[in-house]
């Protein structure tokens, strides 16, 4: 009922006519937030659906779809993108992959972190997005701190290195500007961020 009142009063207001499209993207993007609750928790996202422990991926199985069809309609829509690459994040995060080779998961965090870069690009300012950007390079970081000697060559491990190096630098960049930013919760910000060094 709230969301129907507050579209009617913004069709009052709008300059000339509404498309169908537009009335359905601002009720996907209503519904959809209301689908997936998450809350700021000692300066990262989490999930405030009740579950705990690994993400429970078959539960969002039809929100992720109606993002993906979305997303193909407006690859720009910064809110879809924004809850789809938290969704990424949190199927692929440690608490769910812990294995920091599990096939897929390094080009799940990618995607994730392609989406919200996008996101960041088409001007979307909410500090949820600014915390998720970092947590999601956090958890690309993860992903070359296993063993990985018996794997790759020395060519392969400098190529590694230097991504390792590169997503340890984003991290901490991300982190330090929202501790300037939003100073309330710096003592959390400066505590993500990454001091270890890769391990080859």
């Amino acid at each position: 009922m709230k969301i129907s009142q507050s579209m009617g009063r913004l069709i009052d207001r709008w300059p000339g006519k509404i498309s169908g499209l537009t009335l359905l993207c601002m009720f996907f993007i209503s519904n959809v937030q209301a689908q997936l609750p998450i809350k700021i928790v000692d300066g990262k996202l989490i999930r405030d659906d009740g579950t705990f422990g690994k993400f429970q991926t078959q539960k969002y199985t039809p929100l992720v779809d109606s993002l993906n069809k979305s997303l193909k309609l407006n690859p720009k829509d910064t809110t879809s993108l924004f809850i789809r690459s938290t969704l990424y994040l949190f199927s692929n995060d440690v608490q769910s992959k812990p294995n920091q080779r599990e096939k897929g998961t390094l080009e799940n965090l990618i995607l994730a972190k392609d989406m919200v870069e996008n996101a960041v690009s088409y001007g979307m300012q909410d500090i949820r997005l600014k915390i998720l950007r970092a947590q999601i390079y956090r958890e690309l970081v993860y992903r070359f701190t296993g063993d990985e000697s018996w794997m790759f060559d020395s060519k392969q491990t400098a190529v590694r290195r230097k991504q390792f190096n590169r997503y340890k630098e984003l991290v901490n960049k991300y982190y330090q500007e929202l501790a300037l930013s939003d100073s309330s919760r710096a003592y959390d910000y400066n505590k993500l961020k990454v001091t270890y060094v890769y391990p080859l």
